[in-house]
């Protein structure tokens, strides 16, 4: 408990707060980064530090964790003929709302996604 109120001081969050990342990263790696041999933790670190600068917070991790579970998981989807306009449409649509313990990625036109043939695998590696 003392190191996770160490690092929620520098995230500038709460412990509960802290919790949620860490319940969402246990996921992602038992589902989208199992089979990612690219994933690391220092790789979401730098990836974080690219997106929001080194002043980053639990915000800015989140939004980095989801962005890169996302990019996994279509690297992962076997592609039809329409994945180009699926990938496109993806990162057209990904919207954040993050505001500590309540945390939640989405897609506008989730419907819209839903008519390609990636959209099952996708969501299923996702957990959506």
């Amino acid at each position: 408990m003392e190191n996770n109120l160490f690092v929620a001081v520098m995230l500038g969050c709460g412990t509960n707060d802290l919790g949620v990342f860490f319940e969402r990263l246990d996921r992602y790696e038992d589902t989208v980064f199992l089979h990612d041999e690219e994933f690391s933790y220092e790789k979401l670190i730098e990836e974080t530090k690219f997106r929001a600068g080194n002043d980053y917070g639990l915000n800015d991790l989140m939004e980095t964790l989801d962005y890169m579970a996302v990019d996994s998981a279509l690297g992962q989807v076997t592609q039809s003929e329409k994945f180009d306009e699926f990938n496109d449409l993806v990162f057209e649509n990904l919207r954040w709302s993050y505001n500590y313990s309540y945390i939640e990625f989405y897609f506008d036109d989730k419907e819209g996604l839903k008519k390609f043939d990636e959209w099952k695998e996708f969501s299923e590696l996702l957990g959506l």
